[in-house]
């Protein structure tokens, strides 16, 4: 049986074997017990689980104003509220689906590397910001730390 849940550190959501007893986030590698973890939706096919957890993804980015103060994340810094949005922070649900689906095209996993090169983004930063946009509007997901692979 598989599951998703939605880590309590970082509030994502992940898919898990339920028959373990704990799963590492694979965002921010916090060990989640199983047993004590809410499951929000249950599935017997691994097949279906991605698109329990994008739904799940997707659900969160909704309804993150309904969070209680300290469920949600910490608020960038005041000098990265003043910078003017990147290329890769304008671009909607559609395209990240789009950037997504050409990333993985003919590989299993794509990387931070990989988002890189195909945007030209120089700095971490933007790199990092554009993989959580993604993660959070449920268009992606880790399977593993560092691998991405689309929902």
């Amino acid at each position: 049986m598989f599951g998703v849940v939605v880590c309590p550190k970082c509030h994502r959501a992940r898919g898990a074997d339920l028959s373990n007893q704990t799963t590492r986030c694979a965002h921010c590698s916090h060990i989640i017990d199983l047993s004590k973890a809410r499951v929000y939706a249950r599935t017997d096919s691994k097949e279906k689980l991605p698109e329990a957890v994008r739904r799940m993804t997707e659900k969160l980015a909704v309804n993150i104003e309904d969070y209680p103060a300290e469920r949600k994340r910490p608020l960038a810094r005041a000098s990265e509220q003043t910078k003017k949005p990147k290329k890769a922070d304008a671009l909607n649900l559609e395209e990240l689906r789009s950037l997504a689906t050409d990333l993985n095209r003919g590989k299993e996993y794509f990387d931070s590397k990989d988002v890189q090169l195909s945007l030209k983004l120089e700095r971490d930063e933007d790199v990092q910001r554009l993989i959580d946009k993604m993660l959070d509007r449920g268009v992606i997901f880790q399977p593993q730390a560092g691998r991405f692979r689309i929902v």
